[in-house]
């Protein structure tokens, strides 16, 4: 492969809120033409900007103000400035104080998409490539991008943010010991089936399950209430509800721990882990906390024999059985210069990654040149990104990679690989 010092220096994988994200970071941080004139190549072959977001059927788990704050300190930067008064953006603005529909989000993060596109075009470093990633080859020195057409961009390390997709398995995955949907198969879908308006939805009838307590968990129930005539909500552990700080918490009759659900950085409950908005709302009322309305679905947390009991029966009347238990990173085939293929490690979070954003694969080995990072490969939370030390999934959302996640990544891009491209852990 060609000498990185003649090639570009970072591929981008995907054009969605991850990939974007270090650019804006980059950005707002002043570090933009620090980034761009190493050379970048985007490769993305829809639209730039929203990502998988822009068919999603469900609203935001945050206040529509934060989408916003990507512009703080850019108001001024042309050409950033021009999208403070476009239509998308005062839409959008009209629901700072609410969780709006991601389809109001989308079109902002498609102009903003679109800013970063015509930034990159004008760079005589930089090129944007409407094409779908087919392969990537990792050597001791680089990376080769492979497009579907064939075209090979050769850089010094590449960004695989290309969305993600169910953990595999989890139509015959298990819940808890003695609780697993092998028996029950072939009624089972994933949350994306409901959530992403690309896919047709599941027939609905009759009694539904829906496994897991996340946001797209409690989405499915607000999908699925019109048409089911009984929700049961299976999950592992208690219910996690956001709140802005502990008294609000205590106002609202939730019960938490000061220490471990607590983020140190900010006070807030859950912070990452916590439910919001609509999410929020259902899974209030179905923990009947003070004030709430009929509960819209019958909880079954499995912790012991009767409740198990329980969830055994609730899987075997269900006609519809929803797993809501997250995903894993859709990498494309990545291999050595030899052809032997590199296999990411999963865990029951996703896809595994360090706390830079190293790919780590099946043997444990991090490799610096390949950074993922995104919807099934978030960071873990640390320091840098804060969060309740009890959350022990992966910290992602479009805040995240536009500041504290964007941020981490950008420092990691900005430091020459100086290894093999390995790390052994």
């Amino acid at each position: 492969m060609p000498s990185a010092d003649n090639s570009l220096g970072f591929v981008f994988c995907g054009g969605g809120p991850a990939a974007l994200g270090p650019v804006i970071a980059a950005a707002r941080k002043g570090r933009l033409d620090d980034l761009l004139d190493r050379g970048i190549a985007l490769v993305e072959p829809g639209p730039i900007g929203p990502g998988g977001l822009a068919h999603y059927r469900i609203s935001a788990n945050s206040l529509g103000g934060p989408f916003l704050e990507c512009l703080d300190g850019l108001s001024d930067s042309a050409p950033f400035a021009a999208l403070r008064d476009l239509p998308e953006t005062r839409r959008l603005r009209a629901h700072s104080d609410e969780h709006p529909p991601l389809s109001v989000v989308a079109p902002f993060l498609t102009r903003l998409g679109a800013v970063v596109s015509d930034l990159l075009a004008a760079h005589p470093r930089c090129t944007v490539v409407p094409e779908a990633v087919a392969a990537i080859e990792l050597a001791d020195d680089g990376v080769v991008v492979t497009t579907g057409s064939g075209r090979e961009l050769t850089a010094e390390r590449t960004v695989i943010a290309t969305g993600g997709r169910p953990l595999s398995g989890f139509g015959t995955a298990g819940i808890v010991p003695g609780l697993d949907l092998l028996p029950h198969r072939d009624k089972v879908w994933h949350s994306e089936s409901f959530i992403d308006a690309r896919k047709p939805l599941p027939p609905v009838r009759g009694k539904a399950v829906v496994v897991g307590g996340s946001h797209s968990a409690w989405s499915v129930v607000h999908l699925l209430a019109p048409e089911a005539d009984e929700i049961t909500v299976i999950h592992r552990s208690g219910l996690r509800l956001f709140y802005n700080s502990p008294d609000e918490a205590r106002a609202d009759g939730y019960p938490f721990d000061p220490v471990l659900d607590v983020c140190p950085t900010n006070g807030r409950v859950n912070r990452y882990g916590g439910l919001r908005g609509r999410a929020h709302e259902l899974a209030r009322a179905a923990l009947r906390l003070p004030g709430t309305g009929p509960a819209p679905a019958r909880l079954v947390q499995v912790t012991d024999p009767a409740a198990l009991e329980a969830a055994q029966r609730a899987l075997a009347e269900a006609d519809v059985i929803v797993m809501a238990n997250g995903f894993e990173a859709n990498l494309p085939p990545i291999h050595r210069t030899d052809g032997t293929p590199v296999s990411a490690a999963v865990g029951p979070t996703g896809t595994v990654v360090t706390a830079q954003g190293h790919l780590v694969d099946v043997h444990g080995t991090a490799h610096p040149r390949l950074l993922a990072y995104g919807l099934g490969a978030g960071l873990a939370p640390s320091a840098e990104v804060g969060g309740e030390p009890s959350y022990t999934r992966r910290a992602d959302g479009v805040w995240l990679y536009q500041h504290d996640i964007g941020g981490i990544v950008l420092d990691e891009l900005l430091h020459n690989v100086t290894t093999t491209g390995e790390i052994h852990a």
